[in-house]
């Protein structure tokens, strides 16, 4: 009976680490999602999972060795490396299900080791700060909302708008010359390097465009002239929106020649 009686706060503390690993997975891809725009292409999404599951990961992992570890310095070690590789193994099932596997073919050659290794390193350090277990794990709670928030703070966007210059002849004479917006309008952006498209967007009725919660730094903007007249290209340094944003990309399309018909009727 004794034995029994000592076995349950054993398994509390074993479902408290896995549900609280659990919880914590669920909430980081949670947190992916609010952190990427819909404008952004299944290469920007791969780019970036990989290095968000590469920093966050070892986190929760370290806060459910912890839990597994508290009060239990025997078992603790024994059993934090299978909770973590159970965690990993969620992740990675997640991101599969919800195809966003990194292109990386070693993701779950990281991630399983690092369940087990990380996970282990917090069941052994919980009995060395047994009356602090608690605000260890709050404060890797609070430091993932922090930089969660900062990376949040350090996206930015680009806006602005996609026109050309009409002009109307009547006879070989120039009539009348307008600016007016190109609305369906292809535009993007595209890593510098590699050419590849990142976020894609398309002009409104107004020729206005917007894309948004872009990681900071040096995009190609493109646009594709929906007459099919032209592509332009032009380079743009995409700043943080809370501290002004990237300035407005007027994107001018080649001139379009109308005819207005007779001069005289």
């Amino acid at each position: 009976m004794a034995r029994r009686e000592d076995n349950q706060p054993s398994v509390m503390i074993l479902l408290v680490a896995v549900t609280g690993g659990t919880i914590a997975v669920l909430v980081s891809l949670v947190g992916f999602d609010l952190l990427v725009g819909p404008e952004a292409t299944r290469p920007a999404v791969l780019g970036r999972v990989a290095s968000f599951m590469y920093w966050t990961q070892p986190f929760i992992y370290i806060m459910a060795g912890l839990l597994a570890g508290v009060g239990d310095s025997r078992r603790g070690p024994v059993r934090a490396p299978v909770i973590g590789l159970f965690l990993a193994s969620l992740c990675w099932l997640l991101l599969r299900k919800q195809e966003l596997l990194p292109s990386e073919p070693d993701i779950i050659a990281y991630l399983l080791p690092a369940g087990a290794l990380f996970a282990l390193v917090g069941a052994m350090v919980a009995p060395l700060i047994r009356d602090h277990v608690g605000r260890a794990v709050a404060g890797i709670v609070i430091f993932g909302l922090a930089a969660f928030i900062w990376t949040y703070l350090n996206l930015g966007s680009v806006s602005g708008v996609v026109q050309r210059e009409v002009i109307q002849r009547a006879e070989g004479m120039t009539m009348a010359m307008q600016t007016v917006p190109v609305p369906n309008a292809r535009v993007a952006l595209l890593n510098p390097q590699a050419d590849t498209v990142l976020y894609v967007t398309q002009s409104g009725n107004q020729g206005h465009y917007r894309m948004g919660k872009v990681p900071l730094g040096q995009y190609a903007l493109r646009v594709w002239d929906p007459a099919g007249i032209a592509v332009i290209t032009s380079m743009v340094e995409i700043e943080r929106t809370i501290t002004g944003g990237t300035r407005w990309q007027a994107v001018a399309l080649p001139t379009q020649t109308q005819d207005a018909g007779s001069l005289f009727r």
